[in-house]
């Protein structure tokens, strides 16, 4: 069967999550025996079309996203070394999507060869991670709105990134799923989002790099070329820009008498970062990604992903909120509510003595449970294309 997949897979894009995320998609969907294509869009919009949809983008967060693309660039003209030591980090992880992904793109320029292209198709899905957030929507793509109406269609663990739709979007977002023949989602509250604006109803299932086994992703580890620290280490993942949650970190080091390895300014130029770590890390692709945290002495980290391949790999992890009151959270809460591990959540200082031992053979159990139903759910949606005909 000929699957087009949406997934989170474009290079010069250096979040380990989402290429992660991607890499299980890929995998799982291919070990049901389909092709699967992964489905580029290259837009080719007029000024008549930029007019139509510019006030819903500004209303959207396409104001804050200018100004974050702008001082970014600015930001790499007046640091040097971080726009020499990013690019280091680009080649890295484009190298991993180059192998990984790039021989399974299929571009389609402009909307119409894009339509036109999913018929190809025996159906379509949309993947994980934050797919559904409201900038997005105007694309048409994340949406699968450009996907033929007698092409079956669904989502896999699709997150909203958020905890409300923007009032312009309700009725686009309504259209949008209801054409959806089976809907899965990330998280709870994305849950409640599709619930209360649709007739459909949503699973909430395993983030894809859950499907994988520990086994797997071990496995995965071992192709990491890279040399690690020969003495314990505390591996610190903060893609936020708390300030306070670094010197904890660095407390917790101290008493633990490890060093610190980090990976500075991940998602983009943080001040808080320049005097943090002790080993600082820019050359790690996916493998190496997995074998730090496979490494690690402890974990702390403000990430999903983060969290989702301490509790995969075993580790002894705390979890920070990004920001206090960020909708955001509401992922992480969801995560560790499932695996009843909400005490790993850290609000003030690192108490190691006050947290209890994780008991990762109840966690296995639960993770096998969990995935058995994600599967389930996966499997009956490409089936999609033989219940359709």
């Amino acid at each position: 069967m000929k699957v087009g997949a949406v997934i989170v897979s474009d290079l010069n894009h250096n979040n380990y999550g989402s290429a992660l995320q991607a890499y299980a998609t890929i995998k799982i969907v291919k070990n049901f025996g389909h092709d699967l294509t992964i489905i580029k869009y290259k837009k080719q919009r007029s000024i008549t079309d930029w007019i139509k949809i510019a006030p819903g983008l500004l209303l959207s967060g396409g104001v804050e996203l200018i100004k974050k693309k702008i001082k970014a660039r600015l930001l790499k003209r007046i640091h040097v070394d971080y726009a020499h030591n990013l690019q280091i980090r680009f080649n890295a992880t484009n190298a991993f999507k180059e192998k990984e992904f790039v021989p399974l793109f299929r571009e389609y320029k402009g909307y119409q060869k894009l339509c036109e292209g999913s018929k190809s198709f025996d159906l379509v899905f949309v993947g994980s991670d934050q797919v559904w957030r409201p900038y997005g929507f105007y694309s048409n793509y994340w949406n699968l709105n450009f996907a033929d109406d007698n092409v079956p269609k669904f989502s896999y663990s699709s997150s909203y990134g958020v905890s409300q739709i923007p009032f312009i979007q309700k009725s686009g977002t309504r259209k949008y799923l209801e054409r959806l023949d089976m809907i899965s989602v990330r998280e709870k509250k994305a849950k409640e989002i599709v619930e209360n604006l649709s007739s459909k109803k949503a699973t909430v299932v395993a983030d894809p790099t859950m499907l994988l086994s520990r086994e797997e992703w071990l496995a995965f580890a071992e192709k990491s070329k890279m040399v690690l620290p020969s003495e314990p280490y505390i591996f610190c993942y903060f893609l936020g820009p708390r300030r306070d949650i670094r010197e904890q970190a660095m407390n917790f080091a101290k008493k633990k008498r490890m060093k610190i390895l980090c990976m500075p300014h991940m998602e983009e130029y943080r001040k808080q970062d320049l005097c943090f770590g002790d080993i600082v890390n820019w050359e790690a692709n996916a493998y190496d990604f997995v074998n730090i945290i496979n490494h690690a002495a402890y974990v702390c980290t403000d990430s999903f992903h983060g969290t989702v391949f301490s509790i995969i790999l075993h580790k002894k992890f705390f979890t920070f909120y990004r920001a206090f009151g960020q909708s955001t959270n509401s992922r992480i809460d969801s995560l560790l509510s499932i695996f009843n591990l909400t005490e790993r959540i850290c609000y003030d200082s690192i108490q190691d003595e006050d947290k209890t031992e994780i008991d990762y053979l109840r966690i296995d159990a639960k993770m096998i449970e969990y995935r058995s139903q994600s599967m389930a759910f996966l499997e009956k949606a490409l089936a999609l294309s033989k219940t359709s005909k």
